[in-house]
């Protein structure tokens, strides 16, 4: 069997692709609010006809209506054949003690500016809203429905969400396919971290800056390993606390030259995918350069933690354990492990979902000529974590859809998640639905490994990513 670098290749090289990197160069009063019978905290119980035990498939679809976005449906229930979603029973995922701690302790002393801006904040939920949170803090400061800046105080709360020190993916996988999947035309692999620098309420009571006196809030490295013409391709991003804009560079192997990446470019193609840098964790852009609207709660299926084991983890037992580096690439049996769908890219096909207490946050993009109007995001109310997500393009007609599969870190083999509590990405997909393009990114052995300082320099120096990318 081949490597995937060369078994994916089964149509010509698409010279958008190359044309597109190069952009390197440079809640009112009147809400409703839903009575919900809370199980464990986080998980609900629903008036909607499944229950544990249950697979729903093309015949039974009908039972889903409301708990999957009527947005979403549309394009990944309704038609799809293949429908296989099984229903467990719902639990909690609550945050690390330190976390919780870190709430009870500075919830009550952040707030937002005039400009969006942040302040006043440590560590922990900054606006108590999660069940949790609200009893953390014993109900002194919670955030209200009725508050007028709602929609931003979410989106903070979303942005400082438990994810213990980083996310760190030792083996990544991502396709682009075409024609709703039916064409794998290339498969991209390589190694991806974040790791968090500052706000660490695992660093307390001590610090919460992983660095004395750091303006970074959190720095980024992505590699590409795979395929050929794209092996050494390589990111740096530091986002920083202090609200001035991303210093972003890449290496691009053609050039043989690091490269600035401006602003403005962060909403552009990344690598010729339907993927944007700001849609990273589904939105990873500028929370104070943005218009944020709270659409109310309800009942929504969510993948909280997937038991398939798939791409990379598959390849073999040292790979699904690895807490850096990859053993070796993958070859297209591996790859094909886990089947996903509709579009061969999403979560409908195979995985096990429950039932979550969930709120709908709209994100309007202020910057001129962003490819998005609208971006819907549906987040899990106990986490805050993504579970999907439905774009509009600048005609307000539907464009993109992304949707995310997690693990819970006490449930992998792998050792240094232990005792993290916390969601780690296995899969995160994205289809645009106008032309029917999809991608479905792999990464079944994430983990929440803790990095020092000493070790995030060997990754996070500017200087160093030509040496790397030879």
């Amino acid at each position: 069997m081949r490597a995937l670098r060369g078994a994916f290749v089964r149509l010509p090289r698409a010279r958008g692709l190359h044309h597109r990197l190069r952009v390197f160069p440079r809640c009112s009063l009147g809400i409703v609010i839903f009575s919900l019978l809370a199980l464990p905290p986080g998980a609900v119980d629903s008036t909607a006809d499944v229950e544990p035990g249950e697979v729903i498939t093309s015949t039974t679809r009908e039972k889903l209506r409301g708990l999957v976005p009527d947005e979403v449906y549309a394009f990944a229930i309704e038609g799809f054949e293949d429908l296989s979603m099984e229903i467990v029973t719902s639990r909690s995922y609550p945050p690390h003690p330190k976390y919780v701690e870190a709430t009870r302790a500075y919830a009550c002393q952040a707030s937002v500016d005039e400009q969006g801006n942040l302040v006043g904040y440590t560590a922990g939920q900054p606006f108590p809203f999660s069940e949790w949170a609200q009893e953390a803090t014993n109900h002194a400061c919670d955030l209200s429905l009725d508050d007028p800046q709602l929609g931003i105080k979410l989106a903070w709360n979303v942005n400082y969400r438990w994810q213990g020190g980083g996310l760190n993916l030792p083996h990544w996988g991502f396709s682009y396919m075409r024609k709703r999947g039916k064409e794998v035309w290339r498969i991209a692999e390589g190694e991806y971290r974040r790791t968090y620098f500052s706000h660490r309420a695992d660093l307390l009571p001590e610090t919460h800056q992983l660095e004395p006196d750091t303006e970074v809030e959190w720095a980024e490295f992505f590699d590409v390993k795979a395929p050929f013409d794209l092996r050494g391709t390589m990111f740096l991003i530091f986002r920083y606390v202090t609200g001035k804009e991303d210093d972003t560079w890449a290496y691009v192997p053609a050039l043989r030259r690091v490269r600035r990446i401006a602003a403005t470019q962060k909403s552009d193609s990344l690598l010729g995918t339907e993927f944007t840098l700001e849609d990273f964790y589904i939105f990873a852009g500028y929370v104070w350069d943005h218009q944020w609207e709270f659409k109310g709660e309800s009942v929504k299926l969510g993948p909280m933690n997937s038991k398939r084991v798939c791409f990379p983890s598959v390849i073999s037992e040292t790979e699904a354990r690895k807490e850096t580096g990859m053993t070796r690439l993958g070859n297209e049996k591996e790859w094909n492990h886990c089947s996903f769908g509709p579009y061969r890219a999403l979560a409908f096909d195979g995985e096990t979902w429950e039932k979550r207490t969930a709120f709908q946050l709209d994100d309007i993009p202020r910057q001129k000529g962003h490819p998005y109007s609208r971006k819907m995001i549906w987040y899990d109310k106990e986490t805050m974590m993504p579970l999907y997500s439905m774009m509009y393009d600048r005609a307000g007609k539907p464009y993109r859809i992304i949707n995310s599969i997690f693990k819970w870190s006490e449930d992998t083999p792998i050792r240094a998640n232990k005792g993290k509590q916390v969601l780690n990405y296995s899969h995160i997909m994205v289809v645009n639905v106008q032309n029917d393009n999809s991608h479905a990114g792999q990464f079944d052995n994430a983990n929440a490994v803790t990095f020092s300082v000493a070790d995030s320099k060997k990754y996070y120096d500017t200087t160093k990513l030509k040496r790397r990318g030879r």
